[in-house]
């Protein structure tokens, strides 16, 4: 089985082993990490973008690679413009895995699981309300493309322990962790 196959094979709604929402590169899953990377890469700088599109050649179905990037691109353009406060993320390499990060992957699962309340939620913690819609709808093609690619992300709606998750506390730029 290859990586692709088993990450689509994975569960839908999953924590980590440990039961807690993932807190370092090495608790995702390869369409989590393919997301984060890129999201990574992006927001480093403009001069990643061809690395971006050969990546995205390589990950994505044909039909599929150049709309994720486009989505892509115009979903971290609309975060740019609109964010809330100061994003944070981290280096391109880095095993760490910062609440900025975590929500942008939790956007795109709820999104591929159709939870779209869920995701324009989640979006509001990093998006001024001018910028939730353009946001959520670039994004909600970028899912599309991952899914149709077979890049799967889990959607961890709540911790194994049957606690509410507790909403990440807000820390507009963005700034390398």
């Amino acid at each position: 089985m290859s990586m692709r196959e088993f990450a689509g094979a994975e569960s839908r709604n999953e924590q980590s082993p440990s039961g807690h929402w993932p807190t370092s590169v090495q608790e995702l899953n390869e369409g989590e990490r393919l997301v984060l990377w890129a999201f990574r890469r992006w927001v480093s700088g403009r001069e990643h973008l061809p690395l971006l599109a050969r990546e995205f050649d390589r990950q994505f179905r044909r039909s599929e690679a150049r709309p994720a990037l486009v989505a892509l691109d115009g979903a971290l353009s609309d975060l740019t413009r609109h964010a809330r406060r100061t994003i944070v993320y981290h280096q391109p390499c880095c095993a760490c895995l910062g609440a900025d990060e975590v929500c942008m992957l939790s956007i795109v699962a709820a999104l591929q699981n159709g939870a779209q309340a869920a995701a324009r939620a989640m979006a509001q913690w990093l998006v001024r309300a001018a910028g939730v819609d353009d946001f959520v709808a670039a994004l909600d093609v970028f899912a599309e493309c991952l899914t149709g690619s077979g890049h799967d992300l889990p959607y961890r709606t709540r911790p194994r322990n049957g606690t509410r998750s507790a909403m990440l506390r807000p820390v507009a730029a963005m700034r390398m962790h």
